[in-house]
């Protein structure tokens, strides 16, 4: 079935806590930002820096769950993650959270992966490219039952497994 991509799934908007407040970071809330997802890993498991549950109350940012992806929106666009467990993120990137009663979350990460060529296509800006919420609007894919879903994920996911198990070899080779 056709579908937007916007109709397959929720955009969650990030955000940043002040950095002037002092009881609103290095708290157990990782917070992602770009430079922590851009090495074309599946998952991203470390962040730079964390807020407090402070600075997640009082900041526009959200909490992503796991297996929702996350993709930089401005700037460096279209770097992709999924996320292993809760985080935070910075303004410049979307959320992408599966409608699951339409998509798998792992079967979105590879759809929007395969198609961030498109939305480069689509951004907009003069002095930064950027991905808005109507570029996910712009954007139609063909979505096959859940069940033929799980089973082209789960063949994406094993390569993914075994490309990064294989990097991890190759630099302990190398250390």
């Amino acid at each position: 079935m056709k579908y937007k991509l916007s109709e397959i799934m929720e955009l969650i908007g990030g955000g940043t806590p002040k950095t002037s407040i002092d009881s609103y970071w290095n708290g157990n809330i990782p917070w992602l930002s770009v430079k922590d997802f851009n090495n074309d890993y599946r998952y991203v498991y470390n962040t730079e820096k964390s807020i407090t549950e402070e600075g997640l109350k009082h900041s526009s940012t959200k909490l992503l769950q796991r297996n929702d992806s996350i993709i930089s929106a401005r700037g460096t666009v279209g770097e992709m993650a999924m996320i292993p467990f809760p985080m935070a993120f910075i303004q410049s990137c979307y959320g992408l959270r599966a409608k699951k009663d339409i998509v798998d979350p792992e079967f979105l990460y590879y759809l929007v992966k395969h198609n961030v060529h498109i939305l480069l296509k689509h951004t907009h800006g003069s002095v930064f490219d950027t991905i808005t919420r109507d570029t996910f609007d712009s954007v139609e894919v063909d979505i096959p039952s859940i069940e033929i879903q799980k089973c082209i994920a789960g063949i994406l996911c094993d390569f993914d497994d075994k490309i990064e198990l294989n990097i991890k070899i190759n630099d302990n080779l190398a250390a």
